[in-house]
């Protein structure tokens, strides 16, 4: 109860930073909304009781932070533009606004996600339900028969591609689908690997670990990322609980490995170029080793002025998030629409307002603008409230539900690139996710009477001939 008044009074204060925010840059203003997250942040993992303190929540407000309040307070006051990315055009008089907005929308978030903390839940622990190893197989054979067909049809070597010689990022073919399987049996393979027998972790946790390391290798890191952190939280909630000085050893490690892919993930698998672009790397400040995460709130500054002189887009913008689940759906929605796509695609908006209509990588996105040029200030606050009961509710719901359980360990795995993502949680993942959960269960519950049925089948077909 005192984590959700303690949320009552940030979401109110945070209402009035906002209405009352400058409308130029002010220093004092970005730090006093900085302390304003922190502070409310330290209260929250002071004040609630749970248990297991690490999950979405510690990992979301770790990225919210170096997404949306680090650039402001660090690197605008002395130098614009610090790395390239801030080269871009939008306006400074905006930041500071952009800011009180982002502070504003996450403290609505807080509220919506210790709502459910004054009910009288019970703590999850371990959870009701059991995963059999015959279910855990199939989630395997799906996965390693999604990756050959992905290798097998050029998908591995476009990846390597992107990065290594440039290519299009956005180029699609018959391997994309296979992408989509693979991505969902690694997240269901990591999800639920702790409900395993402890002597049958080994082998497949050293399979997943391998598909990481070579995704990490082509420069690709969403999925190697995701299901990190998946691992992570799931071995501290039902393995070992990991002390804070332990999970800083993580995000430390986590953060020097993520840092030398994205510094040397052009340079393909060449030795001696790595050490080159290594020599001449150099880190000027403490912050620059999260450059990939900071310079996103350029996205946020861009989004908050092309909303201060367009109306709102409402879901218009998140048409094509909302068809993906459907192969060929958004393709065709893109086809006969009478906007043009960057209009349709949560995250387009700022390539095209940055890179124009031709450009041959995106520049993402921030969830906070997304949600402010998609309903305004109002409905910036509704929905990152609901984001937060979702978050909640799916947490409560796992230790009974296994679908809620997918649910809220997926919301793990997307935490660290939410803020810097559309706005909608990746409903194709989502959707596919559960569709092939709900698939595999029902095969196999049902097994031996789906098995004595084609049987029966075949020797009628037999007989009839």
């Amino acid at each position: 109860m005192l984590t959700y008044l303690f949320n009552i009074i940030f979401a109110v204060v945070a209402t009035v930073l906002y209405i009352r925010a400058p409308w130029t840059y002010s220093y004092e203003y970005c730090v006093l909304l900085m302390g304003m997250f922190i502070g409310q942040n330290v209260l929250y993992f002071a004040t609630n009781k749970r248990q297991h303190w690490l999950g979405f929540e510690f990992f979301f407000a770790l990225s919210f932070f170096l997404v949306n309040f680090v650039y402001p307070v660090f690197y605008a006051p002395t130098e614009r533009i610090y790395w390239s990315f801030f080269g871009f055009s939008f306006t400074d008089d905006y930041v500071t606004r952009a800011t009180a907005l982002a502070y504003f929308a996450y403290a609505w978030y807080m509220l919506g996600a210790s709502r459910l903390l004054q009910l009288q839940r019970e703590e999850p622990s371990e959870p009701a339900f059991q995963v059999s190893m015959r279910q855990y197989i199939w989630f395997f054979g799906i996965t390693i028969a999604a990756w050959l067909l992905f290798v097998a049809t050029g998908g591995l070597a476009a990846l390597q591609s992107v990065y290594a010689k440039g290519s299009n990022l956005r180029d699609v073919g018959i391997y994309s689908y296979f992408s989509n399987i693979f991505t969902v049996g690694c997240y269901l393979m990591a999800i639920f690997i702790f409900r395993l027998p402890r002597q049958k972790w080994w082998f497949y946790l050293l399979v997943i670990v391998a598909f990481m390391l070579i995704l990490l290798s082509t420069g690709s890191r969403q999925l190697a990322v995701g299901v990190a952190l998946i691992l992570v939280v799931g071995f501290s909630m039902y393995v070992y609980h990991l002390r804070w000085w332990q999970v800083a050893a993580v995000i430390a490690i986590g953060t020097a490995v993520l840092f030398l892919v994205v510094t040397l993930r052009t340079e393909g698998m060449d030795m001696a170029a790595w050490q080159a672009k290594l020599a001449h790397t150099k880190l000027e400040n403490f912050w620059d080793v999260f450059e990939d995460l900071i310079i996103n709130d350029v996205n946020l500054f861009r989004l908050f002025g092309w909303a201060q002189v367009n109306e709102l887009t409402w879901f218009q913008g998140m048409m094509l998030d909302i068809c993906s689940p459907i192969p060929g759906l958004a393709g065709y929605v893109v086809a006969h629409a009478d906007v043009p796509r960057y209009m349709l695609d949560g995250g387009e908006l700022p390539t095209y307002l940055f890179l124009g209509p031709d450009a041959t990588w995106g520049t993402g996105t921030n969830m906070v603008g997304e949600a402010y040029r998609s309903f305004g200030a109002v409905g910036t606050a509704v929905s990152m409230f609901l984001i937060g009961l979702w978050v909640k509710e799916s947490y409560y719901r796992a230790k009974n539900n296994i679908y809620w359980y997918l649910m809220y360990f997926l919301l793990v795995g997307h935490a660290l690139i939410y803020p810097r993502a559309p706005l909608l949680f990746d409903p194709r993942l989502v959707t596919w996710s559960l569709l092939l959960l709900f698939v595999v269960m029902t095969i196999t519950t049902h097994q031996t009477e789906i098995v004595n049925r084609l049987n029966r089948l075949w020797k009628r077909k037999e007989e009839t001939q």
